[in-house]
């Protein structure tokens, strides 16, 4: 006896004619070739895209931060410079240097705070700012050979010449600064009692083309 029991009518499924992305491509009416293409490499595609996004947005995003950053330093540090009193100066560039110590604004900070040092007689405490400044810096950043300068002198003024002498060397072979170096060299040797090998670095110095003025001037004086 066949059953009568009525049943729900099924739902049809519809036919199955390929995922959308390839009837997208099916109604773009694109050359076989090019459907096909797209059809197997589309997902790479999209995921490609998509990464190449987020690598500009991260990008853009962490340029805006830098900036953000150098800005907030270099206020920072020209407040700190208009301070009068030394001591309060300093305490305001250490802010710096402990907040933004890798921007242009804490590495200007780190030199003056060696300048102040050096200025108050403290040439162990000068030194060790300029020191680090040196190993820290680029050898291409232009206030690298500047610092360098201000170690060699500070390092003069400890009776520290052979010390030195190896920047002062270093300086005759940067571009800008030959004759300043020279004529260190000189002074350094000089105070290590050899004076034939410092003479010959002074005449260096008037060899020089181009030598600043001073410089010059010091040389003559050394010959003399």
């Amino acid at each position: 006896m066949a059953d009568k029991t009525p049943r729900k009518p099924s739902r049809s499924v519809p036919p199955t004619g390929g995922d959308s992305a390839s009837n997208f491509f099916d109604e773009l009416n694109l050359p076989p070739a090019a459907a096909e293409f797209l059809n197997t490499w589309y997902r790479h595609i999209l995921a490609t895209i998509a990464v190449v996004v987020v690598v500009i947005l991260t990008w853009s995003l962490s340029q805006q931060y830098i900036e953000s950053r150098a800005e907030q330093a270099s206020e920072q540090l020209s407040a700190a410079m208009m301070i009068d009193d030394s001591v309060a100066r300093a305490e305001a560039l250490e802010e710096v240097v402990s907040s933004y110590g890798r921007t242009g604004a804490g590495i200007w900070a780190k030199i003056e705070l060696g300048h102040l040092a050096r200025d108050a007689g403290d040439l162990e405490e000068a030194a060790r700012y300029y020191q680090e400044l040196v190993d820290s810096i680029s050898a291409r950043d232009s206030r690298h050979p500047m610092v360098r300068l201000n170690l060699a002198q500070v390092l003069m003024e400890m009776d520290r010449s052979e010390q030195a002498l190896e920047h002062y060397r270093q300086l005759a072979e940067t571009p800008g600064f030959e004759a300043w170096g020279l004529l260190g060299a000189g002074d350094a040797l000089a105070r290590q009692n050899e004076m034939e090998a410092a003479r010959e670095k002074y005449r260096q110095v008037t060899e020089k083309p181009g030598a600043p003025p001073l410089v010059m001037e010091q040389a003559e004086l050394r010959l003399r």
